[in-house]
């Protein structure tokens, strides 16, 4: 980013993050530097910040170094990764395709193995679908585990800070000074059960890797439909959800400065814009009778396996409106846990068309300690 710190920012040299350098999204308070949200004329009207985002001590008082910030999708509005203002961030683990978004930067960077771990936040899929397109860790905390104070909201119910690593030790180290084990589940884990409703979501070809992986090295695992609702309604249903709350946090800002914004952001701010009070509280009515559902689906205990993404990487320099069926898939894939607040964890695993593909494991609520401590097994 061209308003990247010139110089390295760390607190001290001691703790378990001790000399692991990392990068951050443009979503945060950082002391005395401005933010862009992944737009030039936000940045020009930001004001350098006071005090760090709470998350960002935490790192720092375990010894990790800031190295640099990082590119996103305007505003976080998009799993694709492209950003007009700033460029695409280079994959290199899949060349000429994007990295995923919107935590595309803090991904695409780990792929140079340059730095040990990186920062993103996801509210839709901006970590899992940029982990499972770069062949990265990458985790959605449970929402709500980690301190968002100092994080610039998109949609505040659904939003939380994620992180990605290539090595799994310092992926747990992270994840240590992070969770720091407040409110982790005291529930054991009792099974893997298959998502089949999201492997079928999933390319052929993909669905076939994964069946070879899970009869190797897990056979005879139950399948399970986590929910009955067609994933394209809960992925509606999750699209009017944030868009209200866009409409909320985001939009307010953009009506009063008037900012230069890309058109394909546009479109999409134009949508929220128009979402009426009637269909929120039927989406809000949705989710409830969604997480009960998944509540009986996948019980307290039970880990359910599924593909991370649809496909692997598309192309760079598509149109939006090539890019929007891609998008829609993504979505149903990735829509149920930020509806059910439930952890996700992405493991680079499989080879799409065009790169890697990750397989997820999905939780249960404040189960995040169990699920890295699954890493091994998977």
């Amino acid at each position: 980013m061209p308003h990247s710190p010139k110089n390295k920012i760390f607190q001290n040299n001691e703790g378990i993050l001790n000399n692991l350098n990392f990068v951050l999204k443009d979503m945060c308070q950082i002391k005395d530097l401005k933010t862009s949200c992944g737009n030039p004329d936000y940045y020009k009207m930001c004001k350098p910040s006071p005090k760090h985002a709470t998350f960002l001590k935490y790192l720092f008082n375990e010894g990790a170094i800031l190295n640099g910030i990082t590119v996103c999708d305007e505003f976080f509005y998009s799993v694709i990764g492209e950003n007009s203002h700033y460029g695409t961030p280079i994959n290199l683990n899949a060349p000429n395709c994007v990295p995923g978004g919107s935590s595309s930067g803090s991904a695409a960077a780990l792929t140079t193995k340059k730095y040990d771990f990186s920062i993103g936040s996801d509210t839709g899929g901006s970590i899992r679908v940029p982990a499972s397109f770069c062949g990265l860790l990458g985790i959605r905390p449970t929402h709500g585990r980690i301190v968002s104070d100092g994080v610039y909201p998109m949609a505040p119910s659904f939003d939380t800070v994620g992180w990605f690593a290539n090595d799994m030790e310092i992926f747990r180290k992270v994840s240590s000074v992070l969770l720091n084990n407040k409110h982790a589940s005291n529930i054991s884990f009792n099974r893997y059960v298959i998502a089949e409703d999201l492997l079928e979501l999933a390319e052929n070809d993909i669905q076939r890797q994964f069946n070879t992986y899970l009869k190797k090295n897990f056979p005879n695992l139950k399948k399970i439909k986590l929910s009955k609702f067609e994933k394209a309604d809960i992925a509606n249903n999750f699209r009017i959800l944030q868009g209200g709350e866009i409409n909320q946090y985001v939009i307010p800002w953009i009506k009063d400065n008037k900012p230069q914004i890309s058109p394909e952001i546009n479109n999409r701010i134009e949508m929220a814009s128009k979402i009426s009070i009637n269909e929120i509280n039927a989406a809000k009515a949705f989710r409830k009778t969604l997480i009960k559902e998944v509540n009986n689906s996948l019980p307290e205990g039970d880990i359910a396996l599924f593909p991370t993404a649809p496909f692997s990487a598309p192309i760079c320099g598509q149109t939006d409106e090539a890019l929007g069926s891609d998008r829609k898939k993504i979505m149903e894939m990735t829509s149920i846990a930020g509806m059910t607040s439930r952890p996700q964890i992405s493991i680079p695993k499989f080879k799409g068309k065009t790169g890697p593909v990750g397989i997820s494991i999905l939780g249960w609520i404040n189960s995040d300690e169990i699920l890295l401590n699954k890493l091994t097994e998977i």
